[in-house]
């Protein structure tokens, strides 16, 4: 059975300067890896094309998708640290590797959408230096080497709801309202923004059964398939609403781990 990887990553994962502590080296790293191998970067949108039986197996040969989640300053511009030096964007790195190999290079970034929360989370996550704005979000998304995609409105973080005996996962968006709070509007903010999301991240990886099995199917928000962190490859067998994804400093932390997965 056809089987394709996700990769995925998270910019703000600035913790040192080496691999298995920072994802901007990580990914640099893998780039090398994934031409190593042989492999083509396929878009999200490609990939799910795919799926659902609109494009050819032979389209998806030695394919790997890349994506990132949450979506602050560091997916797009570069930004001096302040205790690890400089850091390289995603967004740049991934010129860099197309300049140097000439080969396709495509990432889609989930952002968290909410202004305010984004605001707030820059404070408590980042260094309240006003590294998690919107202003990128339609650069990057005709530049032909990023997609905007939804990760929530604000990711039910535990910035935002302080009461420390539930669950802070997204298992917690689990009726209409909440669902609405998190997808309704942020699709609704997106396309004020010129951005049409098709696609959806659950924050944490995680859902609850009526968003994933009730509320998606029947939704009319533009929404087309969504993500979690499971660690597998897709197939044509994996649900629209529950796609897998490997996400770096989990399902692998060095460049001989994602080989192994990549090999697979």
């Amino acid at each position: 059975m056809l089987k394709v990887p996700i990769l995925t990553y998270h910019s703000n994962n600035v913790m040192g300067n080496e691999y298995h502590n920072n994802d901007h080296v990580a990914l640099t790293e893998d780039l090398k890896l994934i031409q190593k191998l042989g492999l083509r970067i396929i878009t999200l949108q490609q990939l799910m094309q795919w799926h659902k039986g609109a494009a050819d197996d032979a389209e998806m040969s030695q394919a790997v998708v890349l994506t990132c989640d949450d979506g602050s300053w560091f997916d797009y511009y570069d930004i001096e640290h302040p205790h690890f030096g400089k850091q390289r964007s995603f967004f740049n790195i991934l010129k860099d590797h197309q300049k140097a190999t000439a080969s396709t290079a495509h990432i889609s970034s989930f952002v968290i959408v909410s202004p305010e929360g984004r605001v707030e989370l820059d404070k408590t996550c980042l260094a309240g230096l006003g590294w998690w704005t919107d202003d990128w979000w339609l650069d990057a998304q005709n530049s032909g080497l990023m997609a905007i995609e939804n990760h929530s409105w604000d990711h039910n973080h535990v910035t935002f709801h302080r009461d420390f005996s539930r669950d802070h996962s997204f298992r917690e968006v689990n009726d209409a309202a909440s669902c609405d709070y998190q997808l309704k509007q942020s699709q609704a903010y997106l396309k004020s923004q010129g951005i049409h999301a098709r696609f959806f991240a659950y924050p944490y990886g995680n859902y609850s059964d009526y968003l994933k099995s009730n509320y998606l199917p029947k939704q009319a928000l533009g929404i087309e398939a969504a993500f979690t962190t499971d660690p597998q490859h897709v197939t044509k067998n994996s649900q629209v609403w529950a796609m897998p994804r490997y996400v770096c400093g989990e399902a692998w932390q060095s460049s001989d781990e994602l080989a192994d997965i990549l090999r697979t």
